[in-house]
Protein backbone atom coordinates (compact mmCIF):
# COMPACT_ATOMS: atom_id res chain seq x y z
CA UNK A 1 0.00 0.00 0.00
CA UNK A 2 2.82 2.37 0.88
CA UNK A 3 4.41 1.75 -2.48
CA UNK A 4 1.16 2.56 -4.25
CA UNK A 5 0.84 5.89 -2.37
CA UNK A 6 4.43 6.82 -3.21
CA UNK A 7 3.89 6.01 -6.85
CA UNK A 8 0.70 8.06 -6.96
CA UNK A 9 2.50 10.96 -5.33
CA UNK A 10 5.26 10.73 -7.90
CA UNK A 11 2.72 10.85 -10.73
CA UNK A 12 1.05 13.94 -9.18
CA UNK A 13 4.40 15.72 -8.83
CA UNK A 14 5.27 14.83 -12.41
CA UNK A 15 1.95 16.19 -13.62
CA UNK A 16 2.49 19.44 -11.71
CA UNK A 17 5.98 19.77 -13.17
CA UNK A 18 4.64 19.19 -16.66
CA UNK A 19 2.14 21.99 -16.09
CA UNK A 20 4.96 24.37 -15.17
CA UNK A 21 7.07 23.74 -18.30
CA UNK A 22 7.14 26.48 -20.91
CA UNK A 23 7.14 25.97 -24.67
CA UNK A 24 10.84 25.06 -24.58
CA UNK A 25 10.35 22.46 -21.86
CA UNK A 26 11.95 24.61 -19.13
CA UNK A 27 10.36 24.46 -15.69
CA UNK A 28 9.32 27.94 -14.41
CA UNK A 29 10.16 28.10 -10.68
CA UNK A 30 9.26 31.80 -10.21
CA UNK A 31 6.14 33.07 -8.46
CA UNK A 32 3.09 33.46 -10.69
CA UNK A 33 2.97 36.91 -12.24
CA UNK A 34 -0.41 37.52 -10.62
CA UNK A 35 0.99 37.32 -7.07
CA UNK A 36 1.00 40.72 -5.29
CA UNK A 37 3.17 41.70 -2.30
CA UNK A 38 1.59 40.78 1.02
CA UNK A 39 -0.20 43.82 2.39
CA UNK A 40 -0.34 44.59 6.11
CA UNK A 41 -3.77 45.13 7.62
CA UNK A 42 -2.28 47.82 9.86
CA UNK A 43 0.02 50.36 8.26
CA UNK A 44 1.87 53.47 9.36
CA UNK A 45 3.68 55.91 7.13
CA UNK A 46 7.24 54.98 8.07
CA UNK A 47 8.56 58.12 6.39
CA UNK A 48 6.96 60.24 9.14
CA UNK A 49 9.37 58.77 11.70
CA UNK A 50 12.59 59.36 9.78
CA UNK A 51 14.85 62.20 10.96
CA UNK A 52 14.90 63.48 7.39
CA UNK A 53 11.16 64.19 7.65
CA UNK A 54 11.77 66.95 10.23
CA UNK A 55 12.10 70.32 8.53
CA UNK A 56 14.87 72.77 9.47
CA UNK A 57 12.21 75.17 10.77
CA UNK A 58 10.81 72.55 13.15
CA UNK A 59 14.30 71.61 14.35
CA UNK A 60 15.07 75.26 15.07
CA UNK A 61 11.77 75.67 16.93
CA UNK A 62 12.56 72.63 19.10
CA UNK A 63 16.06 73.91 19.87
CA UNK A 64 14.56 77.19 21.01
CA UNK A 65 12.14 75.35 23.31
CA UNK A 66 15.01 73.37 24.81
CA UNK A 67 17.12 76.49 25.29
CA UNK A 68 14.44 78.38 27.20
CA UNK A 69 13.71 75.27 29.29
CA UNK A 70 17.35 74.61 30.19
CA UNK A 71 18.26 75.42 33.78
CA UNK A 72 14.75 76.43 34.81
CA UNK A 73 12.99 74.94 37.82
CA UNK A 74 10.26 72.38 37.21
CA UNK A 75 6.77 72.69 38.64
CA UNK A 76 7.42 69.89 41.14
CA UNK A 77 10.51 71.72 42.41
CA UNK A 78 8.62 74.98 42.88
CA UNK A 79 5.29 73.53 43.99
CA UNK A 80 2.15 73.26 41.88
CA UNK A 81 0.27 76.24 43.32
CA UNK A 82 3.27 78.57 43.08
CA UNK A 83 4.09 77.40 39.56
CA UNK A 84 0.54 78.11 38.40
CA UNK A 85 0.87 81.69 39.65
CA UNK A 86 4.26 82.02 37.96
CA UNK A 87 2.81 80.78 34.67
CA UNK A 88 -0.07 83.28 34.83
CA UNK A 89 2.51 86.05 35.33
CA UNK A 90 4.67 84.82 32.44
CA UNK A 91 7.53 83.80 34.73
CA UNK A 92 7.92 80.26 33.34
CA UNK A 93 9.60 79.21 30.07
CA UNK A 94 6.32 79.21 28.16
CA UNK A 95 4.45 82.53 27.90
CA UNK A 96 1.39 83.37 29.96
CA UNK A 97 -1.98 82.56 28.43
CA UNK A 98 -3.59 85.30 26.35
CA UNK A 99 -7.09 86.14 27.54
CA UNK A 100 -9.41 87.11 24.68
CA UNK A 101 -12.28 89.58 25.04
CA UNK A 102 -14.40 87.20 22.96
CA UNK A 103 -14.38 84.67 25.82
CA UNK A 104 -17.02 84.72 28.53
CA UNK A 105 -17.21 83.01 31.93
CA UNK A 106 -19.82 80.37 32.56
CA UNK A 107 -20.55 77.84 35.28
CA UNK A 108 -22.23 74.46 35.52
CA UNK A 109 -23.67 72.83 38.65
CA UNK A 110 -21.50 70.19 40.31
CA UNK A 111 -22.70 66.95 41.87
CA UNK A 112 -21.35 68.41 45.10
CA UNK A 113 -23.82 70.66 46.93
CA UNK A 114 -23.25 74.42 46.79
CA UNK A 115 -20.43 74.15 44.24
CA UNK A 116 -20.23 75.35 40.64
CA UNK A 117 -17.76 74.16 38.02
CA UNK A 118 -16.12 77.17 36.32
CA UNK A 119 -16.11 77.12 32.53
CA UNK A 120 -15.23 79.49 29.72
CA UNK A 121 -17.08 79.90 26.43
CA UNK A 122 -15.75 81.02 23.06
CA UNK A 123 -18.13 81.40 20.13
CA UNK A 124 -17.41 81.65 16.40
CA UNK A 125 -16.83 85.27 15.49
CA UNK A 126 -18.47 86.84 12.43
CA UNK A 127 -16.25 87.54 9.48
CA UNK A 128 -16.20 90.87 7.71
CA UNK A 129 -19.59 91.44 6.16
CA UNK A 130 -21.37 88.99 8.47
CA UNK A 131 -23.84 89.98 11.16
CA UNK A 132 -23.29 86.75 13.00
CA UNK A 133 -21.17 83.62 12.65
CA UNK A 134 -22.87 80.32 11.82
CA UNK A 135 -22.74 77.60 14.48
CA UNK A 136 -23.17 73.89 13.93
CA UNK A 137 -22.33 72.29 17.27
CA UNK A 138 -20.66 72.55 20.66
CA UNK A 139 -17.24 71.26 21.71
CA UNK A 140 -16.56 70.40 25.34
CA UNK A 141 -12.88 71.22 25.73
CA UNK A 142 -10.77 69.66 28.50
CA UNK A 143 -7.41 71.39 28.98
CA UNK A 144 -4.09 69.66 29.46
CA UNK A 145 -1.41 70.22 32.08
CA UNK A 146 -0.78 66.82 33.64
CA UNK A 147 -3.97 66.99 35.78
CA UNK A 148 -2.00 69.62 37.77
CA UNK A 149 -1.50 72.81 35.73
CA UNK A 150 -3.65 75.21 33.68
CA UNK A 151 -7.35 76.02 33.84
CA UNK A 152 -10.34 76.90 31.68
CA UNK A 153 -8.71 80.21 30.67
CA UNK A 154 -5.46 78.68 29.40
CA UNK A 155 -6.48 78.06 25.78
CA UNK A 156 -8.44 81.09 24.53
CA UNK A 157 -6.40 81.64 21.36
CA UNK A 158 -6.45 77.98 20.35
CA UNK A 159 -10.16 77.60 21.07
CA UNK A 160 -11.06 80.74 19.16
CA UNK A 161 -9.22 79.24 16.18
CA UNK A 162 -11.25 76.04 16.53
CA UNK A 163 -14.50 77.98 16.99
CA UNK A 164 -13.93 80.09 13.88
CA UNK A 165 -12.57 77.31 11.65
CA UNK A 166 -15.08 74.64 12.63
CA UNK A 167 -18.21 76.61 13.48
CA UNK A 168 -18.26 75.23 17.02
CA UNK A 169 -19.10 76.87 20.32
CA UNK A 170 -16.19 75.89 22.57
CA UNK A 171 -16.85 75.40 26.27
CA UNK A 172 -13.68 74.77 28.29
CA UNK A 173 -14.15 73.14 31.70
CA UNK A 174 -12.16 74.32 34.71
CA UNK A 175 -11.96 70.97 36.42
CA UNK A 176 -10.27 70.69 39.82
CA UNK A 177 -6.56 69.91 39.60
CA UNK A 178 -4.09 67.92 41.68
CA UNK A 179 -2.40 67.69 44.10
CA UNK A 180 -5.00 69.76 45.97
CA UNK A 181 -7.75 67.73 44.30
CA UNK A 182 -6.48 64.30 43.22
CA UNK A 183 -8.48 61.66 41.35
CA UNK A 184 -11.47 61.39 41.05
CA UNK A 185 -12.11 65.16 41.22
CA UNK A 186 -11.09 65.87 37.59
CA UNK A 187 -13.10 63.13 35.84
CA UNK A 188 -16.10 63.81 38.09
CA UNK A 189 -16.12 67.49 37.10
CA UNK A 190 -15.74 66.66 33.40
CA UNK A 191 -18.54 64.11 33.57
CA UNK A 192 -20.83 66.53 35.39
CA UNK A 193 -20.34 69.16 32.68
CA UNK A 194 -20.89 66.60 29.90
CA UNK A 195 -24.05 65.35 31.61
CA UNK A 196 -25.34 68.92 31.94
CA UNK A 197 -24.61 69.66 28.27
CA UNK A 198 -26.56 66.60 27.12
CA UNK A 199 -29.62 68.12 28.77
CA UNK A 200 -29.07 71.83 28.24
CA UNK A 201 -26.70 72.59 25.32
CA UNK A 202 -29.42 73.40 22.81
CA UNK A 203 -31.48 75.42 25.27
CA UNK A 204 -28.50 77.47 26.44
CA UNK A 205 -26.33 77.74 23.33
CA UNK A 206 -28.80 77.19 20.49
CA UNK A 207 -26.87 74.18 19.22
CA UNK A 208 -26.22 70.53 20.05
CA UNK A 209 -23.45 69.07 22.19
CA UNK A 210 -21.38 67.38 19.47
CA UNK A 211 -17.70 66.89 20.35
CA UNK A 212 -15.39 66.34 23.30
CA UNK A 213 -11.72 67.19 22.90
CA UNK A 214 -8.57 67.79 24.85
CA UNK A 215 -4.80 67.83 24.90
CA UNK A 216 -2.49 65.55 26.91
CA UNK A 217 -4.19 64.96 30.28
CA UNK A 218 -7.26 66.57 28.72
CA UNK A 219 -7.34 63.89 26.02
CA UNK A 220 -7.17 61.27 28.77
CA UNK A 221 -10.13 62.89 30.53
CA UNK A 222 -12.01 63.21 27.23
CA UNK A 223 -11.83 59.46 26.64
CA UNK A 224 -12.63 58.69 30.29
CA UNK A 225 -15.67 60.99 30.13
CA UNK A 226 -16.87 59.38 26.91
CA UNK A 227 -16.56 55.86 28.33
CA UNK A 228 -18.33 56.92 31.53
CA UNK A 229 -21.25 58.22 29.47
CA UNK A 230 -21.46 55.10 27.30
CA UNK A 231 -21.27 52.76 30.31
CA UNK A 232 -23.68 54.78 32.44
CA UNK A 233 -26.76 53.15 33.96
CA UNK A 234 -28.64 56.35 33.13
CA UNK A 235 -30.32 55.86 29.76
CA UNK A 236 -30.00 59.56 28.87
CA UNK A 237 -26.21 59.22 29.10
CA UNK A 238 -25.76 55.76 27.60
CA UNK A 239 -27.92 56.54 24.57
CA UNK A 240 -26.30 59.90 23.81
CA UNK A 241 -24.08 59.91 20.72
CA UNK A 242 -21.29 62.40 20.13
CA UNK A 243 -20.24 63.27 16.61
CA UNK A 244 -16.59 62.78 17.49
CA UNK A 245 -13.56 63.21 19.73
CA UNK A 246 -10.62 65.56 19.10
CA UNK A 247 -7.68 63.98 20.95
CA UNK A 248 -4.26 65.60 20.86
CA UNK A 249 -1.11 63.87 22.19
CA UNK A 250 -3.02 62.15 24.97
CA UNK A 251 -1.75 60.11 27.91
CA UNK A 252 -3.98 57.05 27.94
CA UNK A 253 -2.25 54.85 30.50
CA UNK A 254 -0.67 55.39 33.90
CA UNK A 255 1.62 52.46 33.17
CA UNK A 256 3.96 54.15 30.73
CA UNK A 257 4.43 52.84 27.21
CA UNK A 258 7.99 51.82 26.22
CA UNK A 259 8.39 54.98 24.17
CA UNK A 260 7.75 57.16 27.21
CA UNK A 261 10.48 55.40 29.15
CA UNK A 262 12.96 55.54 26.27
CA UNK A 263 12.40 59.17 25.27
CA UNK A 264 15.50 61.19 26.22
CA UNK A 265 16.18 64.75 25.06
CA UNK A 266 18.77 66.98 26.70
CA UNK A 267 17.79 69.62 27.65
CA UNK A 268 14.19 68.50 28.21
CA UNK A 269 11.86 68.99 25.26
CA UNK A 270 8.61 69.95 27.04
CA UNK A 271 7.86 66.55 28.61
CA UNK A 272 9.66 63.37 29.66
CA UNK A 273 9.23 60.32 31.90
CA UNK A 274 10.46 62.09 35.03
CA UNK A 275 7.86 64.82 34.69
CA UNK A 276 5.17 62.27 33.91
CA UNK A 277 6.10 60.41 37.11
CA UNK A 278 5.53 63.58 39.14
CA UNK A 279 2.23 64.30 37.40
CA UNK A 280 1.04 60.77 38.13
CA UNK A 281 2.03 60.95 41.79
CA UNK A 282 0.11 64.22 42.18
CA UNK A 283 -3.01 62.94 40.39
CA UNK A 284 -3.16 59.36 41.72
CA UNK A 285 -0.86 59.39 44.77
CA UNK A 286 0.63 56.06 45.79
CA UNK A 287 -0.65 54.25 42.71
CA UNK A 288 2.62 53.67 40.83
CA UNK A 289 3.15 50.20 42.35
CA UNK A 290 -0.49 49.11 42.28
CA UNK A 291 -0.98 47.27 38.98
CA UNK A 292 -4.75 46.94 39.40
CA UNK A 293 -5.26 50.65 39.97
CA UNK A 294 -2.71 51.65 37.31
CA UNK A 295 -4.77 49.85 34.68
CA UNK A 296 -8.18 51.00 35.90
CA UNK A 297 -10.14 52.32 32.93
CA UNK A 298 -11.03 55.47 34.88
CA UNK A 299 -7.38 56.60 34.85
CA UNK A 300 -5.96 54.38 32.08
CA UNK A 301 -8.59 54.12 29.33
CA UNK A 302 -6.03 52.29 27.19
CA UNK A 303 -6.90 49.17 29.20
CA UNK A 304 -10.69 49.53 28.87
CA UNK A 305 -12.66 46.70 27.31
CA UNK A 306 -13.95 48.36 24.14
CA UNK A 307 -15.78 45.28 22.88
CA UNK A 308 -19.29 46.19 21.81
CA UNK A 309 -18.92 49.81 22.93
CA UNK A 310 -20.43 52.27 20.45
CA UNK A 311 -17.42 54.56 20.36
CA UNK A 312 -17.65 57.85 18.49
CA UNK A 313 -15.26 58.61 15.61
CA UNK A 314 -11.97 59.90 16.99
CA UNK A 315 -9.14 62.04 15.66
CA UNK A 316 -5.77 61.32 17.30
CA UNK A 317 -2.88 63.71 16.64
CA UNK A 318 0.70 63.58 17.93
CA UNK A 319 4.23 64.61 17.00
CA UNK A 320 7.22 62.30 16.66
CA UNK A 321 9.24 64.28 19.24
CA UNK A 322 6.75 63.56 22.02
CA UNK A 323 7.32 61.04 24.80
CA UNK A 324 3.62 60.15 24.50
CA UNK A 325 3.81 59.26 20.79
CA UNK A 326 3.04 55.58 21.37
CA UNK A 327 -0.03 56.40 23.47
CA UNK A 328 -1.77 57.89 20.43
CA UNK A 329 -0.53 55.22 18.01
CA UNK A 330 -1.61 52.32 20.23
CA UNK A 331 -4.88 53.90 21.41
CA UNK A 332 -5.97 54.64 17.86
CA UNK A 333 -5.19 51.02 16.94
CA UNK A 334 -7.37 49.78 19.81
CA UNK A 335 -10.15 52.09 18.58
CA UNK A 336 -9.97 50.54 15.12
CA UNK A 337 -9.76 47.01 16.55
CA UNK A 338 -13.06 47.76 18.28
CA UNK A 339 -14.48 48.33 14.80
CA UNK A 340 -14.78 52.09 15.12
CA UNK A 341 -13.49 55.02 13.10
CA UNK A 342 -10.13 56.43 14.15
CA UNK A 343 -7.94 58.87 12.25
CA UNK A 344 -4.31 59.10 13.37
CA UNK A 345 -2.26 62.09 12.21
CA UNK A 346 1.47 62.18 12.97
CA UNK A 347 3.57 65.34 12.59
CA UNK A 348 7.34 64.86 12.09
CA UNK A 349 9.42 66.59 14.74
CA UNK A 350 6.56 68.11 16.69
CA UNK A 351 6.96 68.05 20.48
CA UNK A 352 4.34 67.73 23.17
CA UNK A 353 1.91 70.66 23.14
CA UNK A 354 2.56 71.59 19.52
CA UNK A 355 -1.06 72.36 18.53
CA UNK A 356 -1.15 75.24 21.05
CA UNK A 357 1.83 76.95 19.40
CA UNK A 358 1.05 79.93 17.12
CA UNK A 359 0.23 78.46 13.69
CA UNK A 360 2.07 81.30 11.97
CA UNK A 361 5.26 80.20 13.78
CA UNK A 362 4.84 76.43 13.78
CA UNK A 363 4.01 74.74 10.48
CA UNK A 364 2.69 71.55 12.05
CA UNK A 365 0.34 73.48 14.34
CA UNK A 366 -1.12 75.11 11.24
CA UNK A 367 -1.43 71.73 9.53
CA UNK A 368 -3.04 70.13 12.58
CA UNK A 369 -5.66 72.88 12.86
CA UNK A 370 -6.60 72.21 9.25
CA UNK A 371 -6.77 68.47 9.99
CA UNK A 372 -9.13 69.18 12.89
CA UNK A 373 -11.38 71.19 10.58
CA UNK A 374 -11.33 68.43 7.98
CA UNK A 375 -12.25 65.83 10.58
CA UNK A 376 -15.10 67.96 11.93
CA UNK A 377 -16.33 68.57 8.38
CA UNK A 378 -16.28 64.82 7.78
CA UNK A 379 -18.61 64.31 10.74
CA UNK A 380 -20.96 66.90 9.27
CA UNK A 381 -20.88 65.15 5.90
CA UNK A 382 -18.10 67.29 4.44
CA UNK A 383 -19.51 70.75 4.82
CA UNK A 384 -23.25 70.15 5.06
CA UNK A 385 -25.36 73.26 5.40
CA UNK A 386 -24.81 74.95 8.73
CA UNK A 387 -27.66 75.19 11.17
CA UNK A 388 -30.15 77.90 10.44
CA UNK A 389 -30.60 78.63 14.14
CA UNK A 390 -27.19 80.20 14.63
CA UNK A 391 -26.26 82.34 17.60
CA UNK A 392 -24.82 85.82 17.44
CA UNK A 393 -21.44 86.42 18.95
CA UNK A 394 -21.72 87.82 22.45
CA UNK A 395 -25.43 87.08 22.88
CA UNK A 396 -26.57 85.58 26.15
CA UNK A 397 -28.13 82.13 26.15
CA UNK A 398 -31.74 81.28 26.82
CA UNK A 399 -32.68 81.32 30.49
CA UNK A 400 -31.96 78.00 32.15
CA UNK A 401 -32.89 77.10 35.71
CA UNK A 402 -29.98 74.68 36.23
CA UNK A 403 -27.15 77.20 36.02
CA UNK A 404 -26.89 80.62 37.54
CA UNK A 405 -25.06 81.80 34.41
CA UNK A 406 -27.46 80.27 31.92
Amino acid sequence: MAGTETEASHHRQQANTDDERDANGVVDRSLPSSSAPLQSDLTLNAAKFRPSAITPETRAFNRHLQEIEAGTRKWYEVGAAEYRLMRKKGLTPLPAATLLPTASPFSVPSRDPDREIPCRVLRPQPRRGQNHAPVRGLLLHIHGGGWVLNDEASSDVYLQEIADRCGLVCLSVGYRVAPEHPYPAAPNDCFDVASWLIRHARQCFGTDFAFIGGESAGANLAVVTTLRLLRSSVAEHASFRLKGLLLHYGSYTMRWQPGTKLFRRHPTLILDEEMMDHFREAYVPGMKDDELQLTSLDVSPFFADLTGVDLPPALFTVGTEDCLLEDSVFMSARWMMAGKEAVLKIYPGSPHGYILFPPEKHENAKMALQDVKTFVDMQYSLGATLESNTTESGTSCVTCSDSKDC
